[in-house]
């Protein structure tokens, strides 16, 4: 008798059955039957749309990644740290407070 988990399906041969789903409307480049590792290139991002990275809903998770490369960049968190600064004066006055002086 094979040992299984509670609430799993038990096979007397021993063997699994693996049922493969796609989602409504999932399509890939790679021909069937398709082989692991699924390239990133392949799998799209199906969530709501994200502003502060620019990720839209059907973007590939490639290009998904790329963009949250691009905003973790030390030159482009420093750019939106000034810009926070110069576009916000209730900002600017609580940091010249902290730092002693402003320009």
């Amino acid at each position: 008798m094979a040992k299984c988990l509670p609430g799993m399906p038990c096979y007397p041969s021993g063997d699994a059955v693996v049922y493969y789903t796609y989602p409504k409307g999932c399509s890939t480049s790679v021909p069937s039957p398709y082989t692991f590792p699924i390239s990133s290139d392949n799998l799209i991002y199906t969530g709501p749309n994200l502003p502060y990275t620019g990720i839209q809903t059907d973007m590939d998770i490639t290009e998904a990644l790329q963009r949250i490369d691009a905003q973790l960049n030390p030159t482009s968190i420093f750019a939106a740290f000034i810009a926070a600064i110069d576009n916000n004066p209730a900002l600017k006055t609580i940091l010249c407070s902290k730092v002693g002086e402003c320009p």
